[in-house]
């Protein structure tokens, strides 16, 4: 009765009537083509990361047109503060991307969606994964597991192998251990390469977000340590973290450094590598980007250096010959009102078609072992020289506390470098020792009010 009244008082014809239902039945369906929406914080890793994140998405949202993505980036440097608040609040997106040292923290504050046991076999259980980076999805004493890593950073070194030659050193010995590496690095320095005189070595200092993370290797190859077996003390002020930090500042202090280096950030250090300054840099395999990427057409590649350089591990120490791993993991918030569909997308990110393909957009190490060594990846014979490193990668340990006890240590190991560069009183191991002490008594305060 009502369709024939308003066909009669409206359109007064079956034709025109015809026409506004079929109108309104497609007005009906429109919402349907995004039934599910899912909001995704992701961090800036790529240059055009939102650009980036629509390609990755596109092959899974093809198969799945009912769903919309919204992707937030969000920059390291400010995206703690956010993701904390969001935690506290229970106000974030369904899904959203944590540093490793991160997801103890914020899986303490109860805003993360367990990972079921059916889910994590989904994906292949722990032995899919590097073991270093599978260690971040879960609280060191408590196997919930909270989160699946997505992507990884390792850290390996990257040398010019016409320097090397010049020198006549062979790499192989050069990075053999400390003692070895020291002397190739004396005998390198100030060699002239193409009228460039070249420094041997190039780190970064206080200014710099991964002062730890540069530290860390060389503490680990002496014996020592960031916490205490019970994760309960510092020990950055151990006689092996010492032994570690007194090696590592002598390249600065002796000249093998430039102290000019020590005012300069990672991505300043790698961009001088690129640019012919250094003999040898310590860095992850993002570099390999614009060391691989033509100039022109003709395949040229940039620089000298992307003509010339190789990958090598750390110079082992007395206690082995580890490297720094870690990453970002996928979580979903405990407050999404779409779980499931999260978890969907969540398992598509960290499938292995998903990750090689996010490796060719930001150079980026996949966490999934599989990805990691896919034959498209391999071809790339630097990138095949990286991924040979990180067999003994070693991630810090997965404490709630991390976040608080690395601002310390970031704050206070980046004003150590003052005393290394002269401008903080003179250079002394036992200015060293006072500062490590220093740092330690700071890191145990943290601690004991956070645990």
């Amino acid at each position: 009765m009502i369709c024939s009244f308003y066909s009669i008082s409206k359109f007064g014809n079956i034709s025109k009537l015809r026409q506004f239902l079929f109108s309104f039945t497609l007005a009906l369906a429109a919402p349907a083509l995004h039934a599910s929406e899912l909001n995704i914080w992701v961090m800036a890793t790529t240059e055009q990361q939102q650009a980036d994140m629509k390609e990755l998405l596109r092959p899974y949202l093809a198969k799945n047109p009912s769903l919309r993505v919204n992707v937030t980036v969000l920059q390291w440097e400010s995206a703690w503060t956010k993701i904390t608040a969001a935690a506290a609040s229970g106000q974030g997106p369904d899904l959203l991307e944590l540093g490793t040292t991160w997801v103890a923290a914020i899986s303490s504050m109860g805003a993360l969606e367990q990972i079921t046991d059916a889910q994590q076999a989904k994906l292949g259980g722990a032995k899919a994964f590097f073991p270093a980076v599978w260690s971040s999805t879960h609280r060191y004493d408590d196997q919930k597991i909270y989160a699946i890593p997505w992507y990884a950073e390792a850290r390996a070194a990257f040398y010019r192998t016409d320097v090397f030659k010049a020198a006549g050193i062979n790499p192989r010995d050069a990075f053999a251990n400390w003692g070895s590496f020291k002397q190739a690095m004396q005998k390198i320095n100030g060699q002239v390469i193409n009228g460039k005189k070249i420094a041997a070595l190039g780190y970064p200092g206080k200014n710099d977000l991964s002062v730890v993370h540069n530290l860390a290797p060389w503490i680990w190859n002496a014996g020592g340590d960031l916490l205490s077996a019970d994760k309960k003390k510092s020990t950055i002020n151990s006689p092996e973290a010492l032994q570690a930090i007194n090696y590592y500042t002598s390249f600065a202090v002796e000249g093998l450094v430039p102290m000019a280096s020590l005012e300069k950030d990672s991505a300043q250090i790698d961009t001088g590598f690129f640019n012919g300054q250094y003999a040898v840099i310590f860095t992850g395999p993002w570099i390999l980007k614009p060391l691989s990427t033509p100039k022109s057409k003709g395949g040229q590649l940039e620089s000298v250096t992307a003509n010339n350089f190789s990958v090598a591990p750390y110079p082992a120490g007395l206690k082995g010959q580890q490297t720094f791993f870690a990453g970002s993991d996928l979580a979903i918030m405990k407050s999404s009102k779409n779980k499931e569909e999260s978890w969907k997308l969540l398992s598509y990110l960290v499938s292995r078609e998903a990750q090689v393909n996010y490796t060719k957009m930001s150079w980026m190490l996949p966490t999934r072992i599989d990805a990691a060594y896919d034959p498209s990846l391999m071809a790339n014979l630097h990138y095949a020289e990286f991924v040979g490193q990180i067999k003994n990668g070693r991630h810090y340990p997965s404490i709630a506390a991390w976040g608080a006890l690395e601002s310390v240590y970031l704050k206070n190991i980046g004003s150590m470098f003052d005393i290394v560069a002269g401008v903080k009183g003179k250079y002394s191991s036992l200015a060293i020792k006072q500062a490590l002490d220093a740092t330690a008594k700071e890191a145990n305060e943290v601690l004991a009010e956070l645990q």
